[in-house]
């Protein structure tokens, strides 16, 4: 350590100095004492240093060095999912879109609508369209094909949320072609819908655009899925707690879950037996990650 050989030279050099005049032993002196702080300082640094280190580090079968075991992470979540009040959808707003359904309740919809779902989700599947990375359009063109003529999408939705961007950054937006009847029957909270009657004769077929803000875009295809298909079994199992016992991954898919409930508070869904999944669903959860942290 450099500091420590500069004071032993120092001191080595004192003690042969016999006959050097008083001032000069003072000051000789003087410089030892200034010499002896600094080495009380930096050992007092090695020591605190010494105490920062871990005593061993710890090795396991699946990295070559173990983490230091930290301090665990209070995790926040509410003890249920109130469910909303469900109320109707606006049956005029169907009826302006679909004159054909004058006259036909919206519980009865719902109810046929899954009839229509493999045709329907077949073309959301086979859609194809290319959208600017700078500015949302207005329109989009959506290549035609068998698929996509047998049930031609009407809007593509431009999904995104609130959440504050950086300066100079871009709002991150995902598209989501649909069918606004699939949506006007389900949803009561919804924005305007331009109209949209796209040919399917054409090599490509023109959908408005419409923006739709909601608070976990990231789960929104989750509920998309339901609303076309509403088959219960496989949205269960999509919101299954995973057989793990970590608690990060458990709450993680509880994350997920709150995501899927905020979105169909804020469209307005109307469907109780979605609401019944989530619940039930949310209630497993957070009993597997009361058990991996008991």
């Amino acid at each position: 350590m450099p500091a420590l050989t500069s004071f032993t030279t120092t001191t080595s050099s004192a003690r042969r100095s016999t006959e050097i005049s008083r001032p000069s032993l003072r000051r000789s002196q003087q410089n030892t004492c200034n010499l002896s702080k600094r080495e009380c300082a930096t050992k007092a640094r090695v020591v605190a240093q010494k105490r920062r280190i871990p005593l061993a580090t710890k090795y396991n079968a699946n990295s070559n060095l173990a983490t230091t075991p930290t301090s665990p992470t209070r995790i926040s979540l509410p003890r249920t999912l109130p469910r909303p009040v469900l109320g109707e959808v606006d049956a005029s707003l169907l009826v302006e879109a679909y004159p054909d359904l004058a006259g036909i309740p919206a519980e009865y919809l719902r109810d046929r609508l899954p009839l229509s779902a493999p045709s329907m989700c077949a073309a959301l599947k086979a859609v194809q369209t290319t959208a600017s990375t700078s500015v949302l359009p207005k329109e989009l063109q959506i290549l035609m094909n068998d698929a996509v003529a047998a049930a031609c999408p009407t809007h593509m939705l431009a999904v995104y949320n609130d959440a504050p961007v950086a300066f100079g950054m871009k709002r991150h937006v995902s598209l989501f072609p649909v069918h606004d009847l699939v949506l006007r029957a389900h949803c009561a909270n919804l924005p305007a819908f331009a109209p949209s009657h796209p040919s399917t004769f054409a090599s490509h077929a023109t959908v408005p655009v419409v923006p739709l803000r909601i608070p976990s875009p990231e789960t929104f295809s989750l509920l998309h899925g339901y609303l076309y298909t509403q088959h219960s079994p496989s949205f269960l199992a999509a919101l299954a707690p995973p057989c793990a016992s970590d608690l990060l991954q458990l709450a993680t898919h509880a994350s997920k879950i709150h995501g899927l409930w905020r979105n169909a508070c804020a469209l307005g869904v109307v469907d109780a037996q979605l609401y019944e999944i989530i619940e039930d669903s949310w209630e497993r959860t957070l009993a597997a990650m009361q058990s991996c942290s008991a």
